[in-house]
């Protein structure tokens, strides 16, 4: 294994460590819509996510709201950690096919 491969297993396995530590994150997009209910308009809050080419939902209480956004962006950081990760896997299994061939 050449040293270059190494440190980028290295740099990969701190960026793992990272998805740990941003703890209770969600990936999906907060839906502030209206809803008729007893004759008036009243907020009503969801997240959606896709699932396997299907559309999930799920209801978020007002009482939520700001613990749901929270994670949110914290989903966004996870979504860039795994990116980079991409990356680094990406550049290793390059790096592995040029050893090979060799």
């Amino acid at each position: 294994m050449q040293k270059k491969e190494k440190d980028l297993i290295i740099k990969r396995d701190e960026l793992l460590k990272k998805l740990v530590e941003n703890g209770n994150w969600i990936i999906g997009s907060i839906i502030e819509t209206t809803r008729v209910q007893s004759g008036k308009k009243k907020p009503f809050y969801y997240l959606s996510r896709s699932l396997g080419g299907k559309t999930q939902t799920t209801y978020i209480s007002k009482e939520k709201l700001n613990e749901f956004k929270k994670a949110r962006e914290l989903g966004e950081n996870v979504q860039a950690i795994l990116n980079d990760v991409i990356k680094i896997n990406i550049q290793i299994l390059k790096l592995q096919k040029e050893v090979n061939n060799e």
